[in-house]
Parts: structure tokens; sequence; C-alpha cells
């Protein structure tokens, strides 16, 4: 599991680069991704015919639901291995207070003596 884990966390970063490479290198026009933040084409220019010719533009896409689809992958796998250390540790803790040997009560400690203040004559 931390293999694939790592794997993905590899991929996750080549994928985000990849994406900074992409939306760096497309035009500033309303045809890039650069419409969606509220640039001067909005989301209507993305999903335009003209936008959706663009190669760069479909690359980027397709990254994006990559990346997406990674995160949710990464973000079980995490979950998952949290939720089993936490399992291990809730045995281990079961484990140590049955093996735990009975502490002593009170009425079996001896008593020791206060000290008290020095004598002045």
């Amino acid at each position: 599991m931390e293999n694939l884990q790592l794997f993905l966390l590899i991929l996750q970063v080549i994928i985000a680069v990849a994406m900074i490479v992409l939306v760096l290198i497309q035009k500033s026009d309303g045809d890039s991704l650069s419409g969606i933040g509220g640039g001067s084409g909005g989301l209507n220019s993305v999903m335009s015919s003209k936008a959706s010719a663009n190669i760069l533009t479909k690359i980027t896409m397709v990254l994006i639901g990559l990346f997406m689809l990674n995160c949710l992958v990464l973000a079980s796998i995490s979950n998952a291995k949290k939720k089993e250390i936490q399992q291990q540790l809730e045995k281990t803790i079961q484990e140590q207070e049955q093996n735990a040997t009975p502490e002593a009560s009170p009425s079996q400690v001896p008593a020791q003596e206060t000290p008290s203040a020095p004598k002045v004559n």
C-alpha cells in the first residue's frame, strides 16, 4: 500500500507541473483557461467550439480530471491508513490494560510520617 501511495504522490507532482506548464504556454485570450476565473471570456468561451478545438485546452482538461481523481484516491488511502493505525493503537492499549498489575489501594500503602517544622528554643 505504501508503494502505491508513493507512486500516486509522484504522479500527483508530475500532473501538477504539467498543468502549470500547459496553462502558462496557452494564449491569454478567451479561448484559454484564464476565462474561468472571471477573465474576458468567462465560462462560455471555454466550452465554445473555438476552445474545444485547441489541443492544449483538451490536454489541460484531462490533466485536471486526473489531478482531481488522484486527490480522491490519495485521500481515501490516507483515511484507510489512519483507521488501521487507530485500530492497532486501541488493540495495544487494551492489551496493556489487561496485563497491568493492579495498583495498591490507599489502605495498603504504608503511612509516611509528615515532616514537622524544626523546633525553635
